[in-house]
């Protein structure tokens, strides 16, 4: 699978959900609200696009989740993320 390459904040994010994502286990990790505002502190370039990131690294086949239904509403769920090589 050629994936096209990533703008920097983009790579950012991608394995920063591979490191939580491994932490956790490899099991589902909830996106909820404080989890998206921690990953906005973490890369700043992505403040107030981190969903439309989300989606962008879904459709480019760097992660997958699905939404699920949380404490504040519709939230997305990570359920896979590919590994980044170096």
């Amino acid at each position: 699978m050629q994936r096209d390459p990533l703008s920097p904040e983009l790579d950012s994010l991608w394995r920063l959900l591979w490191k939580e994502w491994q932490d956790n286990d490899e099991e589902d990790v909830v996106l909820d609200s404080g989890k998206l505002a921690e990953i906005e502190t973490s890369v700043p370039e992505l403040q107030g696009r981190i969903k439309t990131a989300l989606a962008y690294l879904q459709r480019a086949y760097y992660i997958q989740y699905r939404s699920g239904v949380g404490e504040e509403g519709i939230e997305p769920i990570l359920y896979d993320v590919y590994e980044p090589r170096d």
